[in-house]
């Protein structure tokens, strides 16, 4: 992404080492996050150590991923459970209209000039996130309800006509 933006976590979790797969060291990933590839020759942190990929194959829904120096079934067993990280200098440009949650938690949100709260959370709903202010107003993070989001200004703008009662805006 080129600048580091300093509300960002110094490191963030991608998945998690699973359960071997075959002899040579490859291993499942856990619960990926859906937007990091494992390519072959990135780094990835493993209990704060950095680690290159040594193969990548599978699916993005269930990758199978081995590190260089672990040639072996045990090797893959030995770090079982451990976070799979990247460094927040390391991270990909999100996709065009696409948001990191944690870019979003810390921004103010404002109908016009005026501040409403700020987001403290960013939560999964049925059809759609929902973002959590700090005065506990919850609302579906949807382009009718915010049509605009300038992370690096640390702002979301919220529809002007949109009326925030007291009320969960995400009821």
């Amino acid at each position: 992404m080129g600048e580091v933006a300093p509300w960002r976590p110094a490191r963030v979790r991608v998945g998690t080492v699973g359960k071997a797969h075959g002899l040579d060291g490859t291993f499942l990933v856990s619960s990926p996050c859906g937007w990091y590839s494992f390519r072959t020759g990135s780094t990835v942190l493993v209990d704060g150590l950095p680690r290159r990929v040594r193969r990548r194959a599978g699916t993005d829904e269930r990758p199978l991923v081995a590190f260089d120096g672990d040639d072996a079934r045990e090797a893959a067993d030995a770090i079982r459970g451990q976070a799979l990280e990247v460094s927040r200098e390391a991270l990909p440009a999100p996709e065009p209209d696409s948001y990191f949650r944690f870019d979003l938690v810390g921004c103010t949100a404002r109908q016009g000039a005026v501040p409403v709260g700020v987001v403290v959370n960013v939560e999964d709903g049925v059809a759609h996130d929902v973002l959590v202010l700090d005065t506990g107003v919850r609302l579906p993070f949807v382009c009718a309800v915010v049509p605009a989001v300038d992370v690096a200004g640390r702002t979301i703008e919220i529809d002007r006509e949109l009326v925030l009662g007291e009320r969960d805006a995400a009821d």
